[in-house]
C-alpha cells in the first residue's frame, strides 16, 4: 500500500505545531520566561535556515603538532573552508584556555593558535590578537606560560589579552537569548574587532555534551564584571548563553583542534583521544555539527546544537564537508558522566 502524500501546507502545519511544542518545553527549562512571538521568530530563521545554500566545513587528517605540517594544513584548509577574506582587519584569536593540567589535553594546543596566527598573516591581516578569560581562574597568565602558548606568541610579536580584565563594553543582547538584560558587558578587543576565530579543543562536556567552537565562546565574558565561575551564564541557562553569545558578537568563524581529543569526563578530567582532526568552517554552528558527529555524537542529542539548528543560529542542517571524509575521521567518544 502506497503511503499517504504529507502536503507541503500540511508539512508546515505540523513543523509549526512541532516547533512551538518543542519551544514550551524549552522554555520550561530557562530560568526566565520566552513569549510565544519570541519563539515563532526564532522557528521562521530556523526554517529559512534550511532552504539557505550549504555551510561549507573542511576536514583536515593531522596525526601531528608538527608546526610546519599544521601550518601548511591549516592555510589549505582555511581555502577549502571559503573562510572570510581578512585582509585589512582586527581578529582576535580566542583559544580554550579553561585551565592547566599536565598530561591532560585540556587546552587548545599552542602550535594550532601559532597556525592559525601565521595563515592570517599571509592573508593580510592588518591586527592580530590572541584572548581568553577563564572561568576558573583570575589570572590566565599561568596556563599561557605553562601551556607553551606564550613562547609561540613571542616568537609571533603577537599580544595576549586577558580578557577577564579587557576593558567592558556595553553590548546589545539579540534575539532574547538573554531575558530581562539591556545590554551585555564584553571585553574590548572582542567589541571592536572584525572577526573572532574561535579555535577550541574537540571535548566532551559534562553539562553541555560537548565544548567546541560555541561552547569555546564562554571566554569571552569578562570575570572583572560577571565574576567567577561567570554564574550569570550558568542561571541564564547554558543553552541560551552559548547561543545569545554567538548572536552578540561580531562575526565569530571556527577552527577546531582534535588532533588529540578528550573523551569522558571533559573538559577537565577526560581521557586523550588521538584523533588527528582539524575542523575549519565560516558557520560555527555547522562545524560544532561537524564536530559532533566526529565524536560519534547525533547532533540532536547536544541541547545548543539542536537549538541552533531550529532557531537558525547557524546553517546545521545543509553542510558540505570539504577535505577528509567524515566517515574516515569518526570516532566513537566515550560519554560524559551524566
Amino acid at each position: 500500500m502506497a503511503a499517504p502524500r504529507l502536503t507541503r501546507r500540511a508539512f508546515l502545519r505540523l513543523m509549526l505545531i512541532a516547533g512551538i511544542g518543542g519551544g514550551l518545553a524549552f522554555a520550561e527549562r530557562r530560568t526566565q520566561p520566552v513569549g510565544v512571538r519570541q519563539f515563532l521568530a526564532w522557528l521562521l530563521r530556523g526554517w529559512r535556515r534550511r532552504v539557505e545554500p550549504p555551510a561549507t566545513v573542511a576536514l583536515g587528517a593531522s596525526l601531528s603538532y608538527d608546526e610546519a605540517l599544521l601550518r601548511d594544513a591549516m592555510m589549505e584548509l582555511w581555502d577549502e573552508a571559503g573562510m572570510p577574506d581578512v585582509a585589512g582587519k582586527r581578529v582576535l584569536v580566542k583559544p580554550n584556555l579553561i585551565e592547566w593540567i599536565e598530561g591532560r589535553p585540556l587546552v587548545t594546543a599552542p602550535e594550532v593558535v601559532g597556525a592559525v596566527i601565521d595563515t592570517l598573516r599571509s592573508r593580510g591581516a592588518a591586527e592580530i590578537v590572541v584572548g581568553e578569560g577563564p572561568g576558573f581562574r583570575r589570572d590566565a597568565g599561568p596556563v599561557v606560560a605553562q601551556s607553551g602558548l606564550a613562547d609561540v606568541l613571542a616568537r609571533r610579536g603577537v599580544s595576549f589579552i586577558d580578557l577577564n580584565y579587557d576593558d567592558p563594553q556595553p553590548v546589545p543582547p539579540r534575539d532574547g537569548w538573554f531575558p530581562g538584560q539591556s545590554k551585555l558587558w564584553l571585553p574590548r578587543h572582542v567589541v571592536e574587532a572584525d572577526l573572532v576565530i574561535s579555535v577550541a579543543k574537540l571535548k566532551t562536556h559534562h553539562w553541555a555534551g560537548v565544548t567546541l567552537s560555541l561552547k569555546n565562546l564562554f571566554g569571552v565574558v569578562p570575570g572583572i564584571r560577571y565574576g567567577w565561575p561567570k554564574n550569570m551564564l550558568h542561571v541564564n541557562g547554558i543553552t541560551p548563553s552559548i547561543l545569545g553569545l554567538k548572536q552578540a558578537l561580531p562575526p565569530v568563524v571556527s577552527v577546531i583542534d582534535g588532533i588529540v581529543g578528550m573523551e569522558g569526563d571533559g573538559p577537565l578530567f577526560g581521557t586523550p583521544v588521538p584523533h588527528g582532526v582539524l575542523v575549519v568552517g565560516k558557520d560555527p554552528l555547522a562545524a560544532d555539527v561537524v564536530g559532533a558527529r566526529l565524536m560519534g555524537f547525533d547532533p540532536e542529542e547536544i541541547e545548543h546544537l539542536h537549538w541552533g539548528i531550529w532557531t537558525g543560529v547557524g546553517q546545521g542542517i545543509r553542510i558540505e564537508v570539504r577535505g577528509t571524509p567524515i566517515e574516515i575521521l569518526r570516532r566513537r567518544y566515550q560519554r560524559p558522566p551524566g
